[in-house]
């Protein structure tokens, strides 16, 4: 990478990815600040390292963001909520972070967006989804919405100050203690009910998003979009055949996509019905499609890429013994 680009900033850097991110900036020599709603969940061994500056504060509701900013080249925005309050932990940390960005005068944001923003009804069965996919969230969860809503204020805000901005979707981020995905099927108890029509799943290992997040802070390219996804895009079927080293699911029961979608075809599309019962719920976690990731190896590669059973392996072990 030649010159690193330090210090960067990361948000929500206790969570499930802005941990690993922290890591691997730290592995590539970089100087951090690091910005966390807990101070419980900040990890013992940054409070010993000189080269990660920790504050702990809630980004929806500070108010002197910026003067933590000053002199920071990249902020890695990786706070949002998976669930609970997505209006405050989201929205509202983004809007703190967009004025406190212009007012420091940081010059790039990276965020850590999500696959999840796409509006696949756009694609057909068996289509590539790249980042020329159209995107949507019409009749969505909450967080897709948050997340294209978030997408959306920062786009605003980068055309209008002038920051670069590089947008990473990322795929359905996975590792030790979050090895499932939606993608997959619901699940009761022991059983799992596996949706398949076919396709890939778009995984994304929770080490390749932190890699992909330091490596794009370090090279600003105006506004643009990279998904971020694994090479090993593995079928529902090899997914659940790895998957059941952890001793579950105990029975699988296929539920066809064709009978999913008659139903869902049927059923009022409101918040009230299940997800999986609203098609573009539906749609949106099992439409069979494969996924392009070659803008990702172009712009951030060398990226590293195990064969997907070895990294569930790898995960599951990791879990196990924490």
């Amino acid at each position: 990478m030649g010159d690193m680009i330090s210090p960067i900033a990361v948000t929500g850097a206790t969570g499930f990815i802005g941990r690993r991110t922290v890591e691997a900036a730290r592995i590539a020599g970089l100087e951090l600040r690091v910005f966390a709603r807990r101070a419980e969940a900040v990890p013992a061994h940054w409070r010993q390292d000189a080269g990660i500056d920790i504050t702990v504060l809630d980004l929806a509701s500070t108010e002197n963001l910026a003067d933590y900013l000053d002199g920071v080249q990249s902020v890695i925005h990786c706070a949002a909520a998976m669930a609970g309050d997505h209006e405050s932990d989201t929205l509202d940390a983004t809007q703190t972070l967009i004025e406190a960005v212009v007012k420091a005068e940081v010059p790039h944001v990276v965020l850590a967006a999500s696959l999840s923003v796409y509006d696949v009804t756009s694609l057909s069965d068996g289509d590539t989804l790249s980042e020329l996919c159209k995107t949507g969230v019409k009749g969505r969860d909450v967080y897709a919405a948050a997340k294209y809503e978030q997408e959306d204020m920062l786009h605003a805000a980068s055309v209008l100050y002038g920051f670069a901005l590089t947008t990473l979707r990322l795929g359905a981020v996975w590792g030790p203690t979050r090895l499932f995905n939606a993608h997959i099927g619901p699940a009761v108890g022991p059983v799992l009910f596996s949706i398949d029509g076919g396709g890939k799943l778009p995984l994304c290992d929770v080490e390749l998003a932190a890699e992909c997040l330091v490596k794009a802070s370090q090279s600003a390219n105006g506004a643009e979009t990279i998904n971020v996804i694994d090479d090993d895009q593995p079928s529902r079927r090899r997914f659940t055949n790895a998957f059941r080293a952890i001793g579950w699911p105990a029975v699988v029961l296929p539920l066809p996509l064709s009978l999913m979608r008659l139903i869902a075809r049927v059923t009022p599309n409101t918040p009230a019905v299940p997800g999986l019962l609203r098609r573009p719920v539906l749609e949106a976690r099992h439409k069979p499609l494969h996924y392009s990731n070659e803008l990702m190896h172009k712009r951030l590669g060398p990226v590293t890429n195990l064969p997907f059973e070895i990294a569930m392996q790898n995960a599951i072990e990791k879990e196990q013994a924490q």
